[in-house]
């Protein structure tokens, strides 16, 4: 699969509960974050797509979880799933979204990998590193991306990038670091790649 298949992507709903979504079937990797990482961005630089997945000022706008079809018969897609963190909603809501987050990835089958989407000035706080926990339970690869990197210099990136490593270097799951930027691009192909690899 090779990016023109992610420039072919297509929304195809988003659901609020893990109980309608499409079958499960063929593979899917699943985008998550914080409110504020920079995920919508992310999946839009991905597909060459600026308008693909709704990004706003306000952190938190997936508010359901979001399905894309990549390509015309390949059966694989990307899932985005609401962010975590701080995002102005409810309480209520939050452990909504927090539940049927914990569903999709405790019972979807054709999960291949967890792309979890971190700011690279603030990263590993304690809800990504939960997710990370999990993957290494369950054994389901990681693609772990420090975005944002265009607002630090290649030096501070290089570091950036030397922390994560070292932070991640007792795992046993299969995993990726990259810097990216949705903004000018940088790490994508390199994202292209690692899910080409995984899918």
């Amino acid at each position: 699969m090779n990016n023109t298949y992610f420039q072919q992507a297509k929304f195809t709903g988003s659901y609020p509960a893990c109980k309608d979504l499409p079958a499960d079937e063929g593979s899917e990797i699943a985008f998550c974050g914080r409110s504020n990482c920079g995920k919508s961005s992310v999946l839009n630089a991905l597909t060459n797509n600026k308008k693909l997945a709704k990004t706003s000022k306000t952190p938190g706008r997936t508010q359901a979880i979001n399905v894309f079809e990549i390509g015309s018969g390949e059966n694989f897609k990307i899932i985005d799933l609401p962010g975590y963190g701080y995002a102005k909603v409810s309480k209520e809501m939050r452990s909504l979204w927090g539940k049927e987050i914990d569903i999709y990835l405790s019972t979807r089958q054709c999960l291949k990998a967890l792309c979890i989407i971190m700011d690279i000035r603030h990263p590993f706080k304690e809800d990504d590193i939960n997710l990370i926990d999990w993957c290494e339970s369950q054994n389901l690869p990681m693609i772990l991306l420090l975005n944002k990197a265009d607002k630090l210099s290649k030096n501070k990136i290089a570091q950036a990038l030397s922390g994560a490593k070292k932070n991640l270097e007792e795992l046993s799951v299969k995993h990726h670091i990259i810097a990216v930027s949705a903004i000018n691009k940088t790490g994508i192909d390199k994202l292209l790649e690692k899910i080409n690899e995984l899918n």
